[in-house]
């Protein structure tokens, strides 16, 4: 699945790029103001009703967004906690089987285990990710085979009762991982979110009064302002990179070192 260049550039680079953007639309929405007001000084009631409403659009598709991504990022750290608690079931299923199968099928928990350590610590670098990704993947085809090798076995259908649901469910959770870091906020209400930022300012501008040096403090407040919000929103859907990290959650897996 090809990932967008929204996505792909980092959250603080786009909202300092939306920051100094702002002050650009208000100053330029101001040098329209100008040229308008020689015809019409006053703006009608109707019209400021619609001014209105647009920064109230703003205020409504700032706080859909923010709830968006803030019910990914728990998502998120939910099934990686979960995750934990499926490896680590299945590791401790491995004591059921004799010490040579159970030798064999501990050696490919700890490769599969550090794979998705990688996973989560790789996120920002391409490479290393892709990677911990191939290597969770021929752990796992390990496994797998190590299991169907011993169900096949006299006296072998307890551990293998337990152990094959145990990888089964190992390996579904890690796809309901990978889908759901995939399921990001769609990148038009973000581009929407941008736009009616922009438009936010340019019509501040226009419909301000001569702006003095004094008035650019609360005009580079409200940009700034603006700016580190839409800044959280996007981090926070952004759960394993950025500022705002799922780290609680990724110790657990972390923590799974100690039983080997």
């Amino acid at each position: 699945m090809e990932i967008s260049w929204l996505h792909r550039t980092d959250a603080l680079i786009l909202c300092i790029m939306l920051f100094f953007a702002m002050l650009i639309m208000v100053w330029l929405g101001r040098m329209a103001g100008k040229l308008w007001h020689k015809d019409d000084p006053e703006p009608k009631g109707g019209v400021n009703s619609l001014l209105a409403a647009v920064f109230g659009l703003f205020g409504f598709i700032l706080a859909f967004t923010f709830g968006m991504s803030g019910n990914r990022y728990e998502s998120v750290r939910t099934v990686i906690v979960n995750e934990a608690n499926d490896i680590g079931t299945a590791i401790l299923r491995a004591d059921l089987y004799p010490d040579s199968a159970r030798t064999a099928l501990r050696a490919e928990f700890r490769k599969y285990l550090e794979a998705r350590i990688s996973y989560y610590q790789n996120a920002t670098n391409l490479e290393l990710w892709k990677k911990a990704k191939e290597d969770a993947a021929v752990a796992s085809s390990n496994l797998w085979a190590i299991a169907i090798a011993q169900s096949k076995k006299p006296n072998m259908l307890i551990p293998s009762n337990s152990m094959i649901p145990a990888l089964n469910s190992m390996f579904d959770i890690a796809t309901s991982n990978e889908m759901l870091l995939l399921m990001r906020v769609p990148d038009l209400i973000i581009y929407m979110l941008f736009i009616l930022a922009l438009a936010s300012s340019f019509i501040a501008g226009f419909t301000s009064e001569p702006i003095r040096p004094k008035h650019w403090i609360v005009i580079t407040g409200f940009a700034l302002l603006s700016s580190m919000i839409i800044y959280i929103t996007l981090d926070l859907g952004r759960p394993l990179r950025g500022i705002i990290k799922t780290n609680v959650s990724e110790q657990s897996i972390v923590d799974l070192r100690k039983m080997f």
